[in-house]
């Protein structure tokens, strides 16, 4: 089905019918959440709220601080802090968002409240590959965001004109964090459309820029910068760079969920390198993000190695093993993949 034609048909109608007439409604996003996953449940959650249509939104565990600007945030339930709360809203409600992820295993340790609730499920997701766990579907892998999809659900409801500031805030955060800042390839003609539709809201994208990208501890940016000098690794041969970092070196520098956001991309952005991976020791696994340009696949890599997902260009994974053996691993991986990635850049 085309990007464009997922909310054509009737099930977005019968979805804001459902919505007015139901009384426990629950928004959930992925463990880690990003912008995307917090702007588009925080999007709806306002956009509800402003209809009359009450809502809750609960996520696995917290987010970054940079996106604690958005309106309504302190309304979020979160797992970690109140876990009964957290699954008894899932487990009891009428009606179950799954925004920003498709597949149960992303939610952490909501997972089996998300599997065992008897909710009407909707997912809205941009991800590849989702399992079809749930009772509608809208899934657009083309689309630059989860966010920009929650802006074509409320235009489809005939209600864009209806969006106010603190909903429009929360859209193009989670467009611009995901699109990375507009210049991934999957920002379309439409999504600056989208873009120029919530600035004339009145919202100021300038100023939502700054509390995202212009907010840095001084911690962060000597995490990032001793990252960069000490543990970059680039491999010419196979246009590959890897940055790895234990826990030990991130508590070093007081470390805080969102300080490494986009450190990955700085590594894909060295001249002549197509895939990037950034690993770094948690206090439950390993985590990886891997980021690539052109056509090599991330996705397919995180996939086959690691049992990840996400995009083309951009996918994640987590593991159980040491630090050092993930890192090793991908290294070893590399001359598997030296004819895949040598390429010249776009």
């Amino acid at each position: 089905m085309e990007a464009m034609d997922i909310f054509a048909d009737d099930r977005a109608s019968e979805l804001l019918v459902r919505l007015k007439n139901s009384k426990r409604i629950v928004l959930t996003g992925h463990r880690g959440p990003d912008g995307d996953a917090v702007g588009s449940t925080l999007a709806l959650w306002n956009h509800f709220k402003e209809q009359g249509i009450k809502s809750t939104v609960v996520f696995p565990d917290a987010y970054p601080k940079f996106i604690h600007w958005m309106n309504g945030h302190d309304e979020i339930v979160l797992h970690s802090e109140q876990p009964e709360l957290a699954q008894e809203l899932v487990k009891e409600a009428q009606v179950l968002f799954i925004q920003d992820y498709n597949d149960p295993s992303r939610v952490g340790d909501l997972q089996h409240a998300l599997e065992n609730t008897e909710a009407f499920t909707v997912m809205i997701d941009h991800h590849q590959r989702p399992t079809h766990f749930v009772d509608m579907m809208f899934s657009d892998e083309k689309s630059s965001s989860t966010c920009e999809m929650i802006y074509r659900l409320i235009e489809r409801w005939g209600e864009a004109s209806k969006l106010s500031v603190n909903t429009a805030s929360c859209i193009y955060c989670g467009i611009m964090t995901d699109s990375g800042s507009f210049r991934f390839p999957s920002v379309s003609s439409r999504t600056h459309h989208i873009a120029a539709a919530l600035i004339e809201t009145g919202m100021d994208h300038s100023v939502i820029h700054a509390r995202v990208y212009d907010t840095s501890r001084e911690g962060k940016l000597k995490l990032v910068g001793y990252a960069l000098s000490e543990k970059l690794k680039v491999f010419p041969e196979y246009h590959a760079a890897i940055i790895s970092l234990s826990l030990a070196e991130l508590e070093k520098f007081d470390h805080e969920k969102g300080d490494t956001e986009g450190l990955v991309n700085t590594a894909l952005s060295i001249e002549g390198v197509n895939f990037a991976a950034f690993i770094y020791e948690s206090t439950d696994s390993i985590k990886m993000s891997f980021r690539s340009i052109g056509d090599f696949s991330a996705r397919d890599f995180s996939d086959k190695n690691f049992g990840g997902g996400g995009h083309h260009n951009a996918a994640g994974a987590a593991s159980s093993d040491s630090l050092d053996q993930v890192v090793s691993k991908i290294i070893k991986l590399l001359p598997n993949y030296s004819k895949d990635l040598d390429y010249p850049a776009p």
